[in-house]
This record gives C-alpha cells, structure tokens and sequence, in this order.
C-alpha cells in the first residue's frame, strides 16, 4: 500500500477523503480530459512535470495541495465547499515521509534533437523538449529560490557553440525579465493548442534574443551564423537561460 501523506477531514460532513482517492479521481479526470494537466499544475503553482510525476506514482500529492485539488475534482460541493474547505478542512497526518521534492532541487527535462525548422531557405536546428519526462535533478541555483517554473536541460547540437556546447546542461525559468543578448527557450505553439496539456513533447527552439517587438521575435544561432524572427503568434512562452555567472551565485 502507497505512503499516504494525510487525509482531508470535513468536520461537518463527517467525511473524510484520502490521498489515493483524490489522486485515482484526478488520473480518472485527467485521462476523460475532463481537466487538463495545465490546469492542475496552475492551481498548485507547480510544474506541469510534478503532475506527470503523480499521474505516474512517483510524486505524491502533497497535504497543502490536497484541499483546493479537491474542490477543482468537484469531490466538494462548490458552493458549500470554499468555505468548509477553507475552515474545516484539516490535515491528518499518516505516517511515512513526503516525496515531494525540496526547494534546492531542480528538474532536468528531457531533450532530444529536433527536426529543423526552415526558415528563409535555412534549416533552424530545434530541439525536442518534453517537460513531463524528468531524468534527473540538480541542485537549484539560488537565484530561482521560489521561483515555480524553473527546470534544467541539456543543449542538443551546435547551433549555439560556443555560448552553449551540445551536451551543456543549461538551467531556464519563464518568470524572468528578458532583454536583447539573453539566451532564450522559446516554446513554439503545437498544431492542435486545444489539446495541448503542457506535458507532451514540442518544439522549442535554444537561441539568442535580439529583440523583440509586438509582432515578432529575431533571434540568432552562431553555427551556421544566422538571425531570423519568428512570428508572436507562433510563440506560447520566452523563457530566460541563465548565465553561468547567475548559475554560480551563492545568495
């Protein structure tokens, strides 16, 4: 039997529910699409690859998490809900330790090459990344304390050599200001947006900003050299890569 972290009691109601209920309710729903994955890791302020790591039986979802999870399953009556939710629900501890991971660690996605995007007659290396599959984690640079969506990865092919030598593990969070010379994970819109949980492998492309206007971002690779622009409406994110300086510091 799974480590149950602790179960949500409704004084009121006399009725208790417990992890492996919320969670087999969640998986169910999630399968449906009747919520999506997206969603879920919105309303926990987590990554989308800890709700993968749930899905999977490798993360457990954690007792802070646990009531609003409840009330988005609708395993609360709404409007009674929020405020017993609020009020009445507590935490009862079981035993056994939590799996969730500490805040000095870092996910590493997984990465593969891509096939290259043409652009103006040039083919554009892009990488494949899939931010439900972690491979490992890293200690988490302490600049990004409390920052949600941080993650690591490693650099497919040269395009970015020497800035970024395939193999180099690099460490990206989307809440960070950006601005012309930064090097960037722009994350480019799948063919079907509707269906897209933010799980499921894409397209990104690992390259310099030059800049960015309302209507497009131009960006470069050094091997082959070339700048190119991408249109916005192509774009679902800009993510900032941290420098090696920004990697190192201490506090």
């Amino acid at each position: 039997m799974s480590v149950i972290d602790g179960a949500l009691r409704f004084s009121q109601w006399s009725t208790v529910l417990t992890h492996d209920q919320i969670l087999n309710e969640m998986i169910r729903q999630l399968a449906a699409r009747l919520v999506m994955g997206k969603d879920v890791a919105a309303l926990l302020n987590i990554a989308p690859a800890r709700v993968t790591e749930m899905r999977k039986g490798e993360r457990q979802i954690q007792p802070r998490e646990m009531a609003p999870l409840a009330k988005l399953l609708g395993l609360a009556d709404t409007e009674a809900g929020t405020e017993h939710l609020q009020t009445n629900a507590a935490i009862v501890p079981m035993e056994g330790a939590s799996l969730e991971e500490p805040d000095e660690n870092l996910p590493v996605v997984g990465t593969g090459l891509g096939a290259a995007r043409e652009v103006d007659g040039e083919a554009i290396e892009q990488t494949m990344l899939n931010s439900g599959d972690v491979i490992e984690y890293v200690a988490r640079p302490a600049i990004l304390k409390r920052k949600q969506v941080a993650y690591a990865l490693y650099v497919q092919g040269s395009s970015m050599h020497p800035a970024l030598p395939d193999g180099e593990m690099a460490v990206a969070c989307k809440d960070m200001p950006l601005k012309a010379g930064d090097n960037v994970v722009v994350y480019l819109r799948t063919a079907n947006p509707e269906m897209d949980d933010g799980m499921t492998a894409r397209a990104v492309l690992v390259k310099e900003m030059v800049r960015r206007t309302a209507r497009y971002v131009e960006l470069r690779q050094y091997q082959p050299f070339k700048e190119f622009r991408i249109d916005m409406g192509e774009i679902l994110r800009l993510d900032r890569i941290l420098t090696r300086h920004e990697m190192l510091q201490t506090r």
